[in-house]
């Protein structure tokens, strides 16, 4: 989770230098839930290419997948980008002796 969470602000930084963003870090019916959202970039025509591999949105879904888990990845009407995943989190057993 800390590894998608830190790839999806690199991504950020990385896209929307200057943008504001926001992560959601929740436990949700069986899983953990995570929302990164980033508004559009401030000023888009300073952004420069991106000199990382372009592989970001892609390891996140195979981390993701290798857990089990669900992703979304697209951007928003307001111009920012938003990542979304939920990764499910098994029950854990009751500790013998305790109810």
């Amino acid at each position: 989770a800390y590894r998608i969470v830190q790839e999806a602000l690199s991504n950020t930084l990385r896209h929307a230098p200057g943008a504001d963003a926001r992560v959601e870090i929740g436990y949700v019916l069986g899983g953990l839930g995570l929302r990164v959202v980033n508004g559009a970039p401030p000023a888009p025509g300073l952004i420069k290419p991106s000199p990382g591999a372009g592989h970001g949105i892609t390891g996140m879904r195979e981390r993701v997948s290798m857990l089990n888990g669900e992703m979304t990845a697209s951007p928003t009407a307001e111009g920012g980008y938003e990542v979304a995943v939920f990764l499910p989190v098994p029950a854990a057993a009751p500790i013998e002796g305790e109810a």
